[in-house]
């Protein structure tokens, strides 16, 4: 089942409120399971403990997790779960779509290089900078061509990579309004 990338975007945008730490201590927590007990991400983290409560308390007020009783947690929905272990997995393939990004910005001067391809490689790659700049271009093209479901695609990928607090954000959402979305 795909999951739909307004539910990512949240997620997402969510789980990038923890500091890095933080995020370290929740990815581990999804490979464990949707259900998982403190100590078991203690014995396995390379953190204290008290710095893994901690993270799991930011965690609870950003409603990503929830306390089950006890030292276990649970992941708020499976697909919570999911969306961060699949994080996890593009932690390693983030750096590749990075370079795939600027290769392809380089080399558009040279070629024609689809908006798209720069969009998806910069969000896939985490280019804080880049990414919702480029998904914001392409969700604006979009919409001009009445293709509704892309431009709410990119615009929801541009908010993904933004700090909720930024002056993009509003703009982006109000975006996401006028489609209806």
């Amino acid at each position: 089942m795909a999951i739909p990338d307004v539910l990512k975007g949240t997620v997402l945008g969510r789980f990038r409120r923890l500091d890095r730490g933080a995020r370290a201590v929740i990815m581990r927590a999804s490979v464990i399971g949707r259900e998982f007990d403190l100590h078991v991400v203690v014995a396995t983290a390379t953190h204290s403990e008290s710095h893994v409560r901690g993270a799991l308390e930011h965690a609870c007020r950003l409603q990503l997790v929830v306390e089950s009783g006890g030292d276990r947690y649970t992941f708020r929905h499976a697909l919570t779960r999911d969306i961060i272990y699949a994080e996890f997995l593009d932690e390693r393939t983030r750096p590749l779509h990075r370079r795939i990004a600027r290769v392809l910005e380089r080399s558009s001067h040279s070629r024609d290089v689809a908006l798209e391809e720069l969009a998806y490689h910069s969000w896939a790659g985490g280019d804080a900078r880049r990414g919702p700049y480029y998904n914001e271009l392409a969700g604006d093209y979009a919409a001009v061509v009445h293709a509704r479901d892309d431009a709410r695609r990119y615009y929801t990928r541009a908010l993904s990579l933004i700090d909720v607090d930024s002056a993009g954000y509003g703009r982006l959402t109000q975006k996401l309004r006028a489609l209806g979305g």
